[in-house]
C-alpha cells in the first residue's frame, strides 16, 4: 500500500504529503452534486477537507484498490489478500496522511494571527524532534525490558539445574517482570 501511494501520489515518505495539493472544492462539488467529471486518476488529488467516505475520496480509494489488485495479478503474488483487508489498509493510510496534512496547515498564534511560514516550519520541526525523542525513549524501554527478561530467564534456568535456596525468589521476580510486560 505504501508503494502504491508512492507511485500514484509521488511521495516517498509521509512527511512529503504535507505539500499535497488537495482537490479543488469546485471540482468536488461538481462531482458530488452535479454531473461533473470524476477525479483524475492520472493526477490523484484527495479532498482533504472530508474523510475517506466522501464520494470523491471513495472513488479515489476504489481506484487505488483496483490498481493494487492489478499489481498483485501482474506480479503473480502467491498470497492474495482479501479486498476488505486492502480497503481497510487504504483507509488507514489515508487517515494518517490526512492527519499529517491537517497538522501541517498554518495555525493561529497566541495573538490570534496566522502563523508565518517560518513559525509554521519551526513548529513542524519541533513536533518532529519531539516525536523522535518519544520514539527513542520507547525503544530504550522495550530494549531494557527485553534485556531484563533474558537475564532473568537465564538465571532461573541456571538455578533450576542446581537447586538453590533463592530459586523461588528468582522465579517470583521473573513472574513479576513477565506480568508487567513491556
Amino acid at each position: 500500500v505504501r508503494h502504491l501511494f508512492k507511485d500514484k501520489l509521488g511521495i516517498a515518505q509521509d512527511v512529503e504529503f504535507i505539500t499535497h495539493e488537495p482537490a479543488k472544492a469546485a471540482d468536488v462539488r461538481a462531482y458530488e452534486y452535479e454531473d461533473g467529471p470524476s477525479p483524475d486518476t492520472d493526477n490523484v488529488a484527495f479532498d482533504l477537507t472530508r474523510n475517506h467516505s466522501s464520494p470523491w475520496n471513495s472513488f479515489i480509494l476504489s481506484f487505488l484498490l483496483r490498481e493494487f489488485q492489478a499489481h498483485c495479478v501482474q506480479e503473480a503474488w502467491p498470497i492474495k489478500k482479501n479486498d476488505d483487508y486492502i480497503e481497510e489498509a487504504l483507509h488507514e493510510r489515508y487517515k494518517r496522511l490526512r492527519t499529517l496534512w491537517k497538522n501541517a496547515r498554518p495555525k493561529l498564534t497566541a495573538k490570534g494571527l496566522m502563523e508565518t511560514p517560518a513559525e509554521q516550519e519551526a513548529r513542524l520541526v519541533e513536533e518532529n524532534l519531539l516525536q523522535g525523542k518519544e520514539s527513542r525513549q520507547a525503544t530504550r524501554r522495550r530494549n531494557k525490558y527485553s534485556r531484563r527478561k533474558a537475564i532473568l530467564d537465564h538465571i532461573v534456568a541456571t538455578k533450576s539445574e542446581v537447586p538453590d535456596d533463592d530459586l523461588r525468589s528468582w522465579q517470583w521476580l521473573q513472574h513479576l517482570i513477565n506480568s508487567l510486560g513491556e
